[in-house]
């Protein structure tokens, strides 16, 4: 497999739980690891490490939706255009 050859890139994203199904079904559709760092009661966060093959392009595009569906959330919420969003 091609994504064997390529180092693995893990980084960790504030998942609103209003969006945290969808980003589920992401994560398992296109079979990425992932864990939980962490639960924010009070924000209604979920801080998710999310490892993913940087030469494999579903992985990839997987990633590039996940981040698209935080920014339109923040900007959705906050008003905040998403190349403004801090770790959404």
């Amino acid at each position: 497999m091609q994504s064997a050859n390529k180092p693995a890139t893990t980084s960790s994203h504030t998942i609103p739980m209003d969006v945290l199904l969808d980003i589920i079904r992401i994560l398992f559709n296109n079979s990425l690891h992932w864990q939980v760092e962490g639960i924010n009661e009070q924000e209604g966060t979920m801080l998710v490490q999310i490892t993913h093959h940087q030469g494999n392009p579903k992985h990839q595009k997987a990633l590039q939706n996940i981040i698209g569906i935080l920014g339109d959330y923040n900007y959705y919420v906050k008003g905040t255009p998403q190349n403004e969003a801090i770790d959404y």
